[in-house]
């Protein structure tokens, strides 16, 4: 199973903000901030991190995150949040069938275009 995820970023104070927006709504917040790592998590995870890349490409084509809501509803917030942000959209929140029956989600680009979802299997 996965521990944690670490995305780079080239602009790093833009992407702490957009996370701790887009993140919230999962329970999600920002743990510690060096300037140079931003850790995020529960007070029981840390699981999700932002570096500061210079000059690098930072997305790797095909690849997505995708993280676990605990309601549709959640999935909508976040949606939201991530749009409100700057995110560009993918796919607004919906089910998906050709996934599965209880499958809903949502997709977006983030600031650097990363690619992504927050999604449930909850009804």
């Amino acid at each position: 199973m996965i521990d944690h995820i670490s995305l780079g970023t080239t602009d790093y104070a833009a992407a702490v903000s957009y996370y701790q927006r887009v993140l919230e709504p999962l329970g999600i917040s920002l743990l510690r901030d060096t300037g140079k790592e931003a850790a995020f998590g529960t007070s029981v995870q840390w699981a999700f991190f932002l570096y500061p890349v210079e000059g690098e490409k930072v997305t790797a084509p095909g690849m997505h995150i995708a993280l676990a809501a605990p309601s549709r509803q959640a999935v909508a917030a976040v949606h939201a949040a991530a749009l409100a942000a700057g995110a560009s959209d993918i796919f607004t929140p919906r089910l998906r069938p050709d996934i599965s029956d209880t499958y809903f989600g949502a997709m977006v680009h983030d600031l650097d275009g990363h690619r992504f979802e927050v999604l449930t299997n909850a009804a």
